[in-house]
């Protein structure tokens, strides 16, 4: 049995990314191309790969007390074979290599080893081609929609993704990532839509109070990192090719406040 540990979404975040997964290129015919091209499949991004002669639980690779893991996104990345075709690099956080290294490290120890490759990316679509550059193109019309924006400097240091074109909520207009907050063991024997859950753990929030949030540039609000100690803050205007909002806010608990205005320095 060939199994995978996957990172998913909240369900929220999950139902925003599904509506663009369904995206489908103008080219696109379900008669000319290949039966295996865009198959449905949840988003998520995979921790580990291994064999198994049993039907494994996720408690073997995790603690019942594991919190939920922010995911950002880099880029977008046009793969040269079908489980590459496209996908969203994510970014190698301190959190998300931490959970990592422990599902390895429990792996290992249960005389398993993982395969995965190209650790770690969120897939987005998978493509057979039915001529050379059928990925590229589909790449360039997903930029050209805006679908997918990247903000570029020396190199390119994140993305945001509109799901709002296919159906999803207005607040993810400009997805930068998403709270990983379950994890999902799945047998990954056979073609992607033979693809079967076997079992899902939901990660504990790393505060009481997380939530998404998203704010529109300059809207003032009051950040209870410490319930305490609120600290007044205002949002800083994004780069105008990531639209008019702000990346979510993770762990804190916003409420409304008068406009902030920093002490005079004299």
């Amino acid at each position: 049995m060939r199994c995978s540990l996957w990172l998913v979404p909240s369900e929220r975040e999950h139902d925003a990314l599904s509506c663009l997964m369904n995206f489908r290129p103008r080219h696109h015919r379900s008669k000319t191309h290949s039966s295996r091209s865009y198959p449905r499949f949840d988003p998520h991004v995979t921790l580990a790969t291994f064999e198994s002669s049993y039907k494994p639980k996720i408690s073997l690779f995790l603690s019942p007390t594991t919190i939920s893991v922010p995911v950002y996104f880099e880029s977008m990345k046009v793969g040269n074979n079908y489980l590459s075709s496209l996908s969203i690099v994510v970014a190698k956080s301190r959190e998300l290599m931490q959970l990592r290294d422990l599902v390895v490290e429990h792996l290992e120890n249960n005389n398993m080893k993982d395969t995965s490759r190209s650790f770690p990316h969120m897939s987005l679509f998978y493509l057979d081609e039915k001529s050379k550059g059928d990925r590229q193109e589909l790449g360039k019309q997903l930029e050209r929609s805006e679908r997918v924006r990247e903000r570029t400097g020396r190199r390119v240091i994140e993305a945001a993704l509109d799901c709002t074109l296919d159906g999803a909520e207005p607040e993810f207009d400009a997805m930068y990532g998403f709270e990983g907050s379950s994890i999902w063991l799945v047998d990954c024997t056979g073609g992607v839509e033979d693809w079967k859950v076997l079992e899902k753990q939901k990660l504990k929030s790393r505060r009481h109070d997380l939530r998404d949030v998203y704010l529109s540039r300059g809207e003032p609000f009051y950040s209870f990192s410490w319930p305490t100690n609120p600290v007044p803050v205002v949002t800083m205007p994004p780069s105008p090719r990531m639209g008019g909002r702000q990346p979510f806010l993770y762990g804190s608990n916003p409420l409304p406040m008068t406009p902030y205005y920093p002490p005079d320095p004299r």
